[in-house]
């Protein structure tokens, strides 16, 4: 800890003693002082209220509500409303983050909940007028908070104390002389809004009132975080129209991605910054992008782990393509709890991948939880096991069809296939493939169906190389190839013409552009735990000769995992691989 650090605790009051104790609720430091003290944090929110003001002055057609259903007819019919969140909106709550620190305490709901009651709040700048513009133009003003009808605990003449205690607060800051209490919509006052999504109460006000602005200090004041995740380049032009977001650089919906102290560190980017899109511009300063793979082993959500968890597949855990059933060996098993997921972020943060290949991931919703920032590309088969792509947000990429011969008739997984930096001279395409597990090693033509699958997939997957190398374009297949390279012995085919291996049959170097680089067999393998015991990569990075010629040296990457957090964590069997590509 640095004596700048110590020096600022102290300044505190607290003992340079103690100084060296760790405790999460420090880092809200410097945010909590700029809230406080700096002009700029002042003259934001009031630019961001000023701004506010003048567009209902005269709003436009149409709502700002993305709940709205109404018909443009009987929308125009409608009274006009203001919705506003009323922490670090309306109410300045740094008083309760400073004692945190001044106490070196973490956010629990027993001191929030105090904080509510007592009604201290102060007023964040420009809201009051901001206020009083809105009902003087006519509009009434709504409020939705996530403060919690249940905290503090409700009484025989008191349903909800919180809402007794805000609105107090509101009067004694000059803000709402008779606040009226069906305009505050609380968290848990109905038992439909429970959770903190507040799309509900959006659309309960919505259901009679045009809504003309919504103003916050989260995403999730305007619509749900994920779902603004995948329609961001829509969602985006409604800030500043409709949308009036103000800074908070305390708390949020932002910080989910990080469950600990730890993670939020990891999480830095320490790379050079996006600097621009195709039309000339580079990514990472021109420099490169990373790509990995990472087969993640069963990730989904709680939710679908509980749903799925009544029945299961007792034959080895095989189900077809289009079935949800999960092995009785995963349903056995309790669903990830935040910290596991919170681990698994950490680890995909020390990645610090652009573009990763994953496998066994049911899809976007999964992937959000341990790839918050990431654009996806899935496979759309109904199976838990689902292979495809992470790609980092403002990454130019496309979503391509998926490459079905590999699944010999949903026998087995599709390839997902993405080409990125689509239309630049940068432009390659990588396809995700998740082969069939059983045969890691020996001749392909040893008995049993799963030598037999993946012997049948051989084929398919040749015949995508070539093509792509046929076509001039720079590839890449990575993913989980359940097949250990380094171990394959003898040629392609036996005397028959079977496969045999299915490395030296894939890379046969015809046509020439088809001769593959084995990124990971010139790599010193390392298991993902001490007690692994696995001793050979079955995850693999393979490039056509073309995209191979601007892999970066010495920039291979594998993310191990730390041996206690995998003993108490539900990570994967499986840890990443990744290496950087040069950018033109």
């Amino acid at each position: 800890m640095s004596r700048r650090w110590i020096a600022a605790l102290v300044g505190l009051g607290v003992c340079a003693a103690n100084a060296a104790e760790d405790w999460d609720g420090r880092e809200t430091l410097n945010a909590t002082l700029w809230m406080q003290t700096a002009p700029e944090y002042r003259a934001l929110a009031q630019q961001v209220y000023r701004l506010a003001t003048e567009r209902i002055s005269a709003p436009p057609p149409g709502s700002a509500a993305l709940e709205q259903s109404q018909a443009p007819a009987a929308l125009a019919r409608l009274p006009t409303a203001v919705i506003l969140d009323l922490d670090e909106t309306v109410l300045d709550n740094t008083v309760y983050q400073a004692r945190l620190l001044r106490d070196r305490a973490n956010y629990s709901t027993a001191s929030w909940s105090s904080w509510v009651a007592a009604g201290e709040a102060e007023a964040i700048p420009g809201a009051r007028e901001f206020v009083a513009s809105a009902r003087r133009l006519g509009h009434t003003v709504f409020y939705i908070s996530n403060r919690d009808c249940t905290q503090p605990a409700p009484t025989p003449t008191d349903r909800c104390p919180a809402k007794t205690a805000t609105m107090r607060n509101l009067v004694a800051l000059g803000i709402d002389p008779a606040p009226d209490p069906a305009h505050m919509l609380l968290r848990g006052e109905r038992p439909e809004w429970n959770a903190s999504n507040k799309t509900s109460r959006r659309a309960f006000i919505a259901a009679d009132y045009r809504v003309v602005a919504l103003v916050g200090d989260d995403l999730g004041d305007f619509t749900d975080p994920q779902s603004f995740a995948g329609d961001r380049a829509r969602l985006d032009a409604r800030f500043g129209a409709g949308w009036f977001l103000l800074p908070n650089p305390i708390y949020g919906s932002w910080t989910n991605a990080f469950g600990t102290l730890e993670a939020k560190y990891a999480g830095l980017r320490t790379s050079q910054p996006l600097l621009g899109l195709p039309g000339g511009h580079s990514w990472n300063g021109g420099k490169a992008v990373r790509i990995a793979t990472w087969n993640v082993e069963y990730l989904m959500t709680p939710a679908t782990h509980r749903a799925l968890s009544a029945t299961c597949a007792e034959n080895g855990g095989m189900v077809g393509g289009d079935d949800r059933t999960l092995p009785c060996a995963i349903t056995k098993r309790s669903p990830r709890t935040d910290a596991d997921y919170s681990s698994l972020r950490s680890y995909a943060a020390r990645l610090a991948a652009d573009i990763v290949a994953l496998q066994e991931v049911d899809g976007p919703e999964a992937a959000e939880l341990v790839f918050p920032g990431y654009d996806f590309c899935f496979s759309t088969r109904a199976h838990t096991q689902k292979n495809g792509f992470a790609i980092r947000r403002g990454l130019p990429f496309r979503c391509e069809p998926e490459y079905q011969p590999l699944s010999i008739g949903n026998a087995v997984r599709n390839g997902v296939v993405a080409t990125f930096f689509p239309g630049t001279a940068n432009e390659f395409r990588l396809m995700s493939v998740h082969l069939k597990s059983g045969c890691p090693a020996g001749p392909l033509t040893a008995p049993g169906r799963n030598c037999d699958l993946l012997s049948r997939q051989v084929a398919p997957l040749e015949a995508w190389i070539d093509a792509e190398a046929n076509a001039g374009r720079r590839f890449g297949v990575l993913g989980d190839f359940n097949r250990r390279f380094s171990v394959e012995k003898g040629g392609a085919k036996d005397a028959e013409g079977r496969p045999l291996n299915v490395y030296a049959e894939i890379d046969d170097g015809t046509p020439a552009a088809a001769k593959l680089t084995n990124v990971t067999a010139a790599a010193k393998f390392t298991p993902c735990t001490t007690g692994s015991e696995y001793r050979e990569f079955i995850d693999s990075i393979l490039v056509g000769r073309d995209l191979a010629r601007d892999l970066v040296r010495k920039s291979f990457v594998r993310v191990v995992y730390d041996d206690a957090d995998a003993g108490e964590r539900w990570l994967s069997d499986h840890c990443p691989v990744g290496i950087s590509l040069r950018i033109r």
